[in-house]
């Protein structure tokens, strides 16, 4: 018996569910980062959109920085060494995540009243 040819897997195969996942996680941590900033603006007697905006600037550049920083071969979401790597930005998470922040800042920042 002759066996089945494996079918062959594009380098995109599996990328829709990832990228779903993605943005939910993105929607959860900037309603959460949202809330917390609210609720900050509220018992302080400050403007909630200004407050969002800057807390979303500094979480989202603080997330930026640790996506950007050299590892070496560490990753942070598997904990282990991998295989070596040039030097540079690792393009995990943390950045990708940083970046959405940042420009939800930026949104937030632009649309509120003065």
């Amino acid at each position: 018996m002759s066996e089945p040819e494996p079918t062959a897997a594009s380098r995109f195969t599996g990328l829709g569910e990832a990228l779903v996942r993605a943005a939910l996680i993105a929607a959860a941590v900037a309603a959460v980062l949202g809330l917390i900033a609210a609720t900050i603006a509220w018992a302080s007697g400050r403007g909630v959109s200004a407050t969002m905006a800057a807390t979303y600037y500094i979480v989202g550049s603080l997330l930026f920085l640790i996506g950007m920083f050299p590892s070496g071969g560490f990753s942070l979401m598997r904990g282990t060494v991998i295989r070596r790597r040039p030097i540079g930005s690792r393009l995990e998470a943390p950045f990708l995540l940083g970046v959405v922040l940042i420009g939800l800042g930026v949104v937030v920042d632009v649309t509120h009243p003065f």
